[in-house]
């Protein structure tokens, strides 16, 4: 292998198809016109073993999901894993993400594990940078940690951030609800996440919001099956954390998309 290539690491099963789409972002990104140009990739998802990152976060379990998100870590890292990002932005709220980053860390501190919600938040800062208003979709657990609030602030941009009720009935039942929202559904979306999904894109607009972040892996699912309005542009969370490990693992040519701001 070239001594200049570092093999990524997909810490998968935060939803299950999370770590699967952020694989798919990592091919499309990647400059490559034959299978060997490709970036090697190890993914490992054991979904059955790691709680609930909201549920956590709520109360509604005890057991932290950071210690088993580390072993899952410490997996990827014995086959062989040098660049590692975990596809779920709950796991990077601070209750989660400190633990993991500092028991990680005494596991192995040869290995970068990048932070997605800084890596987004860089992103737009450098990309949207004339458009601050930012809307901010996620889950429950993500929402009341305040960590998009904290990181897009940080990045003089201004996060428009739901009300409770809002976020609780339309955003996170988009998510949650055990009939027709994204976890239930991972093969095909229902009529009615896509209806609530258009009318979450209304609550924006009519705030002037013309950038939105996918502040959840699972919102990813939308992107491609949704006709919005063109003056909105939705900025996935996964895409850019795929763009990231592009970035760390190899050189800036293996990236098909470079980085630019962009105007609307």
């Amino acid at each position: 292998m070239n001594d200049t290539i570092k093999i990524i690491g997909i810490a998968g099963g935060m939803g299950p198809k999370a770590g699967a789409m952020l694989f798919d972002y990592i091919l499309e990104h990647t400059n490559a016109q034959i299978d060997q140009e490709h970036l090697p990739v190890v993914h490992i998802s054991f979904p059955e073993k790691i709680n609930d990152r909201t549920a956590f976060l709520e109360g509604k379990v005890q057991e932290n999901p950071a210690y088993e998100i580390i072993e899952v870590l410490k997996k990827l890292t014995l086959a062989g894993a040098q660049v590692i990002g975990i596809p779920c932005n709950t796991s990077h709220t601070p209750q989660i993400f400190n633990i993991i980053s500092q028991e990680f860390g005494y596991f192995n501190n040869n290995v970068k594990l990048l932070n997605m919600p800084l890596e987004v938040s860089r992103y737009l800062q450098l990309n949207y940078k004339r458009q601050t208003k930012i809307g901010v979709l996620t889950t429950n657990g993500t929402y009341r940690s305040g960590v998009y609030e904290s990181y897009l602030s940080n990045s003089g941009l201004t996060p428009i951030i739901p009300n409770y009720e809002f976020q609780n009935e339309s955003v996170h039942k988009l998510i949650y609800d055990p009939e027709f929202g994204l976890k239930a559904n991972t093969k095909n979306l229902t009529s009615k996440a896509i209806t609530l999904f258009d009318a979450i894109l209304t609550y924006f607009k009519e705030r002037d919001v013309s950038v939105i972040l996918l502040g959840c892996t699972e919102l990813s699912m939308l992107k491609d099956h949704m006709i919005w309005d063109t003056n909105i542009v939705l900025v996935d969370s996964t895409e850019v954390l795929a763009k990231a490990l592009i970035r760390e693992a190899t050189s800036p040519k293996k990236v098909a998309h470079k980085e630019e701001e962009v105007s609307l």
